[in-house]
């Protein structure tokens, strides 16, 4: 029943899209759904544990967004071939952060492009700066992410299938750092330089790909495993004690200013264009094809038996990166109703088994 409802839900949302190009956010609680058409509003109305469904469209505040308590986030999808239908889902401030407080620990975003103007923030000050079981799960993240308000920060937070195009920050560098976060098959490519992990102290970083960035620097003990790195230089700066296991690099060196590290079964000064069956200037476009190239020594080379990049692991990253809500297909809405005062509507939707 809960799917039926949830589909329902979409449809709605779909309708709104393809028919009006009106931009809703259902609210979906213990209550009634409430419809929305500014993400603000949506906001003032949420319970905790409520579920947010945006249609495709940009949700743009000329203020920060805060939350604090946990929600739901669950947009459309961010690659435009995936999202013929409905179009992408974004969220966006003109000015201002998109703030998460501690009070918003557990709370989950799918399928949405983020891009505030002065980035994702964590905490309004260093009292509440500490939410933990944050997870993005395909989505695109534009902007900067700070971890942190005092330097010091308990936080804890998944990146898993997404498109990373920014740098992280996560307080004071060095083992003093208690910043948690995981990478899953997550792309990182088209920052403005470096861009960068910095300073997390438990950090780990599993079948992922870096198009011609660093992986991370003032990371303290790192674990890097069955991921690719593309750029000349080493991929970890200034961070000791890190463990490589299983990851490609184009590089002629695993790290820069750093001690300690442990590496098993990796390989240097891989050409980049010897990895991918599609990947042409080291920069990402949506067009590109990141599975492995035939012959590539990735293929098979992972911890687990799987190919080392976004395509191993016993769950793949997903072809673009569709959200696990009902997929829309195609939509076909008459312009007018029939004879009979009703509006032909044909919508062809995709089961997600993930």
């Amino acid at each position: 029943m809960e799917h039926r409802n949830t589909l329902l839900l979409l449809t709605g949302l779909l309708a709104g899209s393809v028919h009006a190009q009106l931009q809703r956010v259902v609210v979906q609680g213990t209550g009634a759904p409430q419809v929305f058409s500014d993400i603000n509003s949506a906001l003032a109305s949420a319970q905790a544990n409520d579920r947010l469904y945006f249609s495709g469209g940009a949700f743009i505040s000329s203020t920060a967004l805060t939350i604090d308590i946990p929600l739901h986030f669950i947009g459309a999808g961010i690659h435009p071939d995936s999202t013929d239908v409905t179009s992408t889902t974004e969220i966006a401030t003109t000015t201002g952060n998109i703030i998460l407080t501690t009070g918003a620990s557990g709370s989950t975003f799918t399928g949405i492009v983020l891009n505030a103007s002065t980035g994702i923030q964590y905490g309004t000050s260093g009292t509440d700066d500490n939410p933990t079981g944050i997870l993005f799960q395909r989505c695109r993240l534009m902007c900067a992410f700070n971890f942190t308000q005092d330097q010091f920060s308990t936080s804890s937070t998944t990146f898993d299938e997404c498109l990373i195009h920014n740098n992280f920050n996560g307080g004071i560098g060095g083992p003093a750092n208690t910043t948690t976060a995981t990478f899953t098959r997550c792309i990182f490519g088209n920052a403005a330089g470096t861009g960068t992990i910095g300073q997390v102290g438990n950090l780990f970083i599993s079948h992922c790909v870096f198009l011609n960035e660093e992986i991370c620097r003032n990371s303290e003990g790192a674990v890097i495993e069955n991921s690719i790195c593309t750029m000349s230089s080493a991929p970890v700066y200034q961070s000791n004690n890190v463990t490589f296991t299983s990851c490609l690099f184009s590089g002629g060196s695993y790290t820069g200013n750093s001690t300690g590290e442990v590496v098993i079964n990796c390989q240097l000064n891989v050409s980049p264009s010897s990895l991918f069956v599609n990947e042409t200037d080291n920069a990402f476009q949506f067009t590109d094809d990141l599975h492995l190239a035939p012959g590539s020594g990735g293929i098979g080379m992972a911890t687990d038996g799987t190919d080392i990049g976004i395509y191993g692991s016993s769950s793949p990253y997903k072809p673009g990166g569709v959200p696990y809500n009902p997929h829309f297909r195609s939509a076909s809405i008459a312009p007018a109703t029939d004879p009979n005062g009703d509006l032909p509507v044909n919508i062809r939707v995709a089961a997600q088994p993930n």
